[in-house]
């Protein structure tokens, strides 16, 4: 029976299809009110699903194609209703992971923040796994950075336990975190349980949003110490208050009043997807969450223009999170609106609302998070390119490894006298001010362009290699390209001193200004018959130059790389040397009026 007969079989009734590959492997999972006429339509040509009308007919259907090309087989599983079939869907495409679905990472990819407030002492734990424990959980947090910023953050201010269980069982003595006052030791018995439970109180309102309840909170709490005379306590309670202020203003949307909800909005393009979540509390944003995923091909992309993927990123994303506000605000309206909303209800435990806002507040919330989605596509963008761009570089320079960090050193000097070198760092396209450096030439006399880039030279490099401190080594590292503004001369000597330092594996480039090569002048005679009304060009007339390209010289290579130019690399690369050129005469000129105050300006000779 071929996969056509079999589908005449199918049931016309709500439920999920699973498409397989010759060897069984599940290749899509889909959802259909009337499975028989929903898997029929991939056979059809043109296909309903191809997305007619909105010009991407013909790419989507060949993707279509292309995905029925490795199809078998396919089953179907029939459910009750399409709730039951969305739940279905979801645990399908989590089990089977089918390549050409969109599989958003669940709660073991994202870590979380978990209060076990079971215990007496609760204490502060990063989890992968969320279970209905009686514990409060927080996030999930994208980003391991911000999540361990968060775990220090309460940890020094609200003095949280952050040892395990059996650890704080065991203990018989204070550990670190106390005698540096970042715990108060509940588990050798330095605070009641009464006033630990204060201490997490006040952690939840923050990590909760509910900064101006904790606010009200600590200022009684301070006064209380003052009146007291526990001024220790008063002090530190008013570093807190300062904290939680600042934190406050640092808010991009304040609103009196407000409610809890959350704004989610997304940006889908060039096979990736991005997912941007806003948290507002009590009307103030307290943080945004960022998703990323790579979409394959999908023969249902012309379905919609994401939102099957919004349903898909809705139900997994609040299925991690246990704190799931009473209003979920979205950028586009979804078909399973329904059937998300009571299955996340079961979950959350109370009533909520999935709403897409056309008009007022919520809606330009909404588009703040659609607008934090693309930015951070069209920033991703700008980095690939970029990283085809140094791609290039590296096969142009034919170099060992793409060169993200490029420095390059240039001399500048009046005659000799007020000798300066200069060396800027660029990281990709971008310059790297902190990695800038100014060297005042000390042992070399007189106007020696090759002793000077010695001295330079060797006392970059040698910081490099007796850096001992991480800071000190982290200012002085290596880059991934060096470049010496001269020309063959500029490059042997550059080459000798790395070889006398031990740093034979550098790359080392060298960059020449172009001459501009003069053209004898043509005598024309003025005839009436011949110029036909064009003026005549006299001898006295200032001849046309013709200029070359800067060269670029590599080692164990005679002649100079040719570029375009117009070439980018080329152009990257004079820009480079331009910016030391600029910094190093700045120097030179800031040294020379120093010197001889009142003095001209005039460019230096190099």
């Amino acid at each position: 029976m071929t996969i056509k007969d079999k589908i005449k079989t199918f049931p016309k009734l709500c439920g999920v299809y699973l498409m397989k590959d010759p060897h069984g492997e599940v290749l899509y999972v889909g959802k259909a009110k009337n499975l028989r006429l929903r898997v029929k339509a991939y056979f059809r040509t043109p296909s309903p699903l191809a997305g007619e009308g909105r010009g991407e007919g013909k790419r989507e259907r060949y993707q279509i194609t292309f995905l029925m090309r490795r199809v078998a087989d396919i089953d179907f599983v029939v459910t009750d209703n399409e709730k039951e079939a969305l739940l279905l869907e979801n645990t399908l495409i989590k089990k089977h992971k089918p390549r050409y679905n969109i599989f958003f990472k669940d709660d073991k990819s994202y870590a979380s923040l978990k209060l076990n407030a079971t215990h007496p002492f609760p204490g502060l734990f990063i989890t992968r796994d969320i279970a209905k424990d009686g514990s409060l959980y927080f996030g999930p947090y994208a980003s391991a950075g911000a999540l361990r910023q968060t775990v220090d953050l309460l940890t020094k201010h609200f003095k949280l336990r952050t040892c395990s269980d059996n650890e704080f069982a065991n203990r018989s003595r204070p550990c670190l975190e106390y005698h540096i006052g970042r715990c108060t030791a509940p588990c050798v018995g330095k605070i009641s349980q009464k006033v630990y439970a204060l201490q997490v109180e006040e952690a939840k309102l923050f990590l909760e949003g509910h900064q101006k309840e904790l606010l009200k909170k600590l200022k009684e709490k301070m006064k209380r110490a003052s009146l007291d005379l526990r001024y220790e306590e008063a002090a530190q309670i008013r570093n807190l208050i300062g904290y939680v202020a600042e934190t406050l203003e640092k808010q991009k949307v304040v609103r009196h009043g407000g409610k809890d909800y959350d704004c989610v909005g997304f940006e889908l393009k060039e096979g990736k997807i991005v997912f941007c979540v806003l948290l507002v509390r009590q009307g103030v944003l307290i943080d945004r969450k960022r998703f990323v995923f790579n979409v394959p091909p999908s023969p249902l992309m012309g379905e919609d223009r994401g939102e099957g993927k919004l349903s898909q990123f809705l139900l997994q994303y609040y299925g991690t999170v246990l704190d799931i506000p009473r209003y979920i605000y979205i950028s586009r309206a979804i078909d399973e609106k329904e059937n998300l909303k009571s299955i996340l209800e079961e979950r959350c435990g109370h009533l909520l609302d999935i709403l897409s806002p056309v008009r007022g507040e919520k809606q330009k919330m909404v588009r703040l998070a659609a607008q934090n989605a693309k930015q951070w596509m069209e920033g991703q963008k700008e980095e690939e390119n970029e990283e085809e761009f140094v791609k290039q570089l590296e096969e142009k320079l034919f170099l060992p490894q793409p060169p993200w960090i490029i420095e390059c050193i240039d001399i500048s000097n009046l005659q000799g006298k007020d000798a300066v070198g200069s060396l800027v760092c660029f990281s990709g396209k971008k310059p790297l001010k902190n990695r800038y450096r100014k060297f005042k030439i000390r042992l070399t006399e007189g106007p020696n362009d090759y002793a000077m880039m010695v001295e330079v030279l060797s006392r970059r490099f040698k910081r490099a290699l007796i850096a001992e401190s991480p800071k000190e080594k982290e200012k002085w590292s290596l880059p991934d390209l060096l470049m010496v503004d001269g020309g063959k001369g500029h490059l042997q000597i550059a080459l000798k001193v790395l070889a006398d330092l031990g740093l034979h594996t550098l790359p080392v480039i060298a960059i020449a200004k172009a001459r501009l090569s003069l053209r004898a002048p043509t005598l024309v005679i003025a005839t009436p018959s011949l110029s036909r009304g064009k003026q005549s060009l006299g001898s006295g007339q200032a001849p046309r130059s013709n200029p070359e390209t800067d060269k670029i010289y590599i080692p164990g290579r005679k002649n100079p790389i040719a570029f375009k130019a117009d070439s980018k690399e080329l152009l990257y690369l004079m820009r480079i040397r331009d910016e030391a050129h600029r910094f190093g005469i700045t120097y030179h000129r800031h040294l020379r009026n120093s010197r001889l105050p009142g003095s001209g300006t005039a460019s230096p000779t190099r």
